[in-house]
């Protein structure tokens, strides 16, 4: 049974309190559970996600995920010789990092959780703290790398004890997007809009973020400052970006967002020959209140149905995760949707490696050595050269017009051979 309305507590307590209250309900388990299963045999994994808030298109695919994991997990776990159930305990964070910090410290705290799961950018990092804290192993993705690491006050040679994430980083981005620009015929003026969050200034960092692999690769930018999180006026940056004649634009914009600036811009007569934008061209739902304006805007892509891999937990290719998700939600596939099936496939597989789910080191052990095939493709906490951190793939897309409904077609792959090219790319319409 999901339970996503649990009540907030405080943050975290000492981890010697910690695990008397986990050794203290495992007894009182043992004495008093009907189940076939004593206390100790069950393994209890938290997860995390922006079920509601501004961040929801991102967890658009949880119930269908957490039902396809927990389907396949009905029979229990068998590690070291030693079968476990496996309870899952999902809970919505609202897109409020403080609630997520607090649910965090709850399914600490008072679950007694083994392992924790989370996804969403604007969370990550306070679920993150609290597992690092109270040294109990963690998963998280949905944020570049370093908008996760930097802030819990760490860097790629350092790492963490049991705080593990995986994504791409910033600058897998900008080579996907300069993999898009490259040879185009076009000025080489880059208007770029970056929201005024986490993420929006990890992006926009002139010396970490997008801005410097712009300039070095020859492309002269435009920027007039950041934007507010539910902004509604953007011609101040119209209007620089008509005056020096830009020809790209580029940003990080929720989907209402960039919804208000393509309407100003039709408004104000400012046609780019390319948009290329974060996240607001990520869901379907949000690029088809676009309408025609959509067709032709590009992105990166993290996971489409045409990925060639396989899920090592259901055995699903890509596509077969992507048409039964349909089938079931009646809804279009979602990016989002395979990277969270993918963070539920990490999490299985350290516990099942750790050789003792229920020893919190052992399994921060097996995730600083893994190396996984998944829906997504290869991660490798290993071999990525950031400590606790994998890669994942992304590669270049555009959205097209076709037989009544838009579609994500992999233009760019230089980033990921593996992942084949649908379609060229072409310029937006004037």
């Amino acid at each position: 049974m999901d339970t996503f309305d649990a009540p907030q507590l405080p943050g975290a307590a000492p981890v010697q309190r910690r695990r008397f209250l986990q050794h203290s309900a495992a007894a009182l388990g043992a004495l008093s559970a009907p189940s076939v299963f004593a206390a100790d045999d069950t393994i209890r994994i938290g997860y995390i996600s922006p079920r509601t808030g501004p961040f929801a298109p991102f967890a658009e695919a949880d119930e269908f995920i957490l039902d396809q994991v927990r389907k396949s997990l009905a029979d229990g776990l068998t590690i070291g010789g030693k079968t476990y159930k496996v309870e899952i305990l999902a809970r919505d964070d609202q897109t409020k990092e403080d609630r997520a910090s607090n649910l965090a410290g709850e399914l600490i705290n008072k679950s007694g959780v083994d392992l924790m799961l989370s996804q969403g950018a604007l969370t990550v990092v306070g679920v993150s703290q609290q597992c690092e804290l109270n040294g109990v192993p963690s998963i998280s993705t949905m944020t570049p790398w370093q908008a996760w690491m930097f802030p819990l006050k760490s860097d790629p040679s350092k790492g963490f004890k049991s705080a593990f994430h995986f994504f791409w980083g910033i600058e897998d981005i900008g080579k996907v997007y300069l993999d898009i620009w490259n040879g185009l015929p076009i000025n080489k003026k880059v208007g770029m809009v970056w929201s005024n969050d986490v993420p929006g200034n990890a992006f926009g960092d002139a010396k970490l973020g997008l801005p410097p692999q712009f300039s070095a690769a020859g492309f002269q930018l435009v920027e007039v400052g950041r934007f507010p999180i539910g902004a509604d006026d953007f011609s101040t940056h119209i209007q620089a970006f008509k005056r020096e004649g830009v020809e790209i634009v580029t940003g990080l914009f929720n989907p209402p967002e960039w919804a208000t600036f393509v309407r100003q811009s039709a408004q104000m007569g400012f046609k780019p020959k390319v948009a290329t934008v974060a996240k607001a061209l990520l869901f379907p739902g949000g690029v088809a209140a676009l309408g025609d304006r959509a067709d032709g805007m590009s992105t990166e892509i993290w996971w489409t149905p045409n990925y060639p891999f396989r899920s090592s937990l259901t055995g699903q290719t890509s596509r077969q995760l992507a048409e039964t998700y349909q089938a079931a939600s009646k809804r279009e596939w979602t990016q989002p949707l395979g990277v969270v099936h993918a963070l539920f496939e990490a999490g299985i597989q350290a516990l099942k490696n750790s050789g003792d789910p229920k020893n919190p080191a052992k399994v921060a052990d097996a995730l600083r050595v893994m190396k996984l095939d998944t829906v997504i493709g290869r991660l490798d906490f290993a071999g990525s050269g950031i400590k606790n951190v994998s890669k994942m793939r992304v590669v270049g897309g555009q959205w097209r017009t076709g037989n009544n409904k838009l579609d994500i077609f992999i233009t760019h792959n230089r980033t990921a051979p593996e992942v084949s090219v649908q379609r060229k790319f072409e310029l937006l319409k004037s």
